[in-house]
């Protein structure tokens, strides 16, 4: 495998690139923006995302043009936010996708029906089940940037595809892991984002590190609430694609996500919070789906409910910090 199409100009798309042309492995990629892809194709740098980094560009062919992009790989990567992955699947004719294999590196649920992205790109191009992988953390693409040590799990069912394409990932400074748990880690992605905007708000809110540390072990005991009730069982919560995402998504200066909470906690507006941020923190939006869904099920997870009123019920993160406190153990 030599050649991967990579759908997405923010900076986890621009890690994943850096990863895989030095692999020599040629890179399709798809930005929106034209200055994106003039400055990639002329001067090897996004000058959105990552802009410290000079990446290999004799291996990279940038266009705007989607159908060019996704017609020249046998590989597609998807590595937009999960808002967006609806209207950029809208533009992609189902025929193209159908002999395709389909990577996500997308973390949040996919429209009005709250959908995984896998679940979402089956549907839509109609794939089957080994077609698909997943792309899971703990991954941060500050540090993919700085080539500081990493763990990647490729999540998904065909293990001799999913193989190869480990070859394109792993470095002297990325290990790449295998699960077929590719629902499982979908979820636990999507809620460790959320978890990330309260770990955020209780910074905010100068809460201590004994609080975060409840706070983190209630998120756990939720997650392990949550995964049966959509029917995955006997999973290893300790492993890093769970609990190790979960982790740094919580803790780390890099996440978006605690840094949105953050200024929640701060007393800033969710407008404003999201006019600060200046890029998508992707919980925002997973937090609203993830919602829908737990409530369907009937699961009572307070973490969940405080990010929820706070973003959508313009709730004081104070206030639903006050009840939270009374509601974990």
């Amino acid at each position: 495998m030599n050649e991967i199409s990579v759908i997405g100009g923010g900076s986890w798309a621009t890690a994943l690139v850096k990863i895989l042309t030095e692999n020599s492995i040629h890179v399709n990629w798809y930005m929106r923006r034209p200055e994106q892809v003039r400055s990639i194709n002329q001067d090897a740098i996004n000058p959105d995302y990552l802009s410290f980094l000079k990446l290999d560009n004799t291996k990279i062919y940038a266009s705007g043009q989607l159908d060019e992009i996704v017609a020249r790989s046998k590989v597609v990567l998807f590595a937009v936010p999960s808002a967006h992955l609806d209207s950029v699947c809208a533009a992609i004719p189902k025929e193209d996708l159908a002999e395709k294999f389909v990577i996500t590196a997308v973390k949040g649920t996919v429209g009005p029906e709250n959908l995984l992205p896998s679940a979402y790109l089956a549907r839509r191009f109609d794939l089957k089940d080994f077609q698909q992988a997943m792309i899971a953390g703990p991954c941060h693409a500050e540090e993919i940037a700085r080539n500081k040590k990493t763990y990647m799990t490729l999540c998904g069912l065909n293990e001799t595809v999913i193989s190869k394409i480990s070859n394109c990932f792993a470095s002297s400074y990325m290990q790449v892991n295998y699960s077929p748990d590719m629902i499982g880690v979908e979820y636990a992605a999507i809620y460790k984002n959320i978890v990330g905007i309260v770990c955020g708000m209780a910074e905010g809110l100068h809460y201590g590190d004994n609080f975060m540390a409840v706070l983190v072990a209630n998120a756990i005991d939720e997650l392990g609430l949550l995964l049966p009730a959509v029917g995955v069982h006997n999973v290893r919560l300790g492993r890093s694609m769970y609990l190790g995402d979960l982790l740094v998504t919580g803790y780390s200066a890099h996440s978006r996500n605690r840094t949105f909470g953050k200024y929640l906690g701060q007393g800033y507006s969710v407008f404003e919070a999201r006019q600060l941020m200046g890029m998508v923190a992707e919980g925002y939006f997973a937090t609203k789906g993830l919602m829908a869904t737990v409530t369907s099920l009937g699961l009572n997870l307070p973490l969940l409910q405080t990010a929820y009123r706070v973003l959508y019920k313009r709730m004081a993160a104070i206030d639903e910090f006050k009840l939270l406190e009374r509601n974990i153990r």
